[in-house]
């Protein structure tokens, strides 16, 4: 199994057993899939190891890549 894959699966099984909200667990997850993807990695398999969408994936990867450039409603709407 590919490395990047098998952290993302760790990451989500860690987050799956976090018991406290806000559990740096979310980030080792966000990062993890930011890895597979910028590693090139299929979005479909990282999004089947992490239980996230493909969108969520990129969404992931791009919030670990632009970290201040969060979308906001305006930008959205042209």
């Amino acid at each position: 199994m590919d490395e990047d894959i098998r952290a993302v699966e760790e990451a989500v099984a860690t987050l799956e057993s976090a018991v406290v909200e806000h559990d740096p667990a979310a980030a080792t997850l966000q990062n993890a899939v930011a890895a597979a993807v910028t590693h090139g990695k299929p979005i479909r398999e990282i999004a089947a190891a992490a239980h996230m969408t493909a969108l969520e994936v990129l969404d992931a990867a791009d919030a670990v890549a632009y970290p201040q450039q969060a979308m906001q409603p305006w930008m959205l709407a042209q």
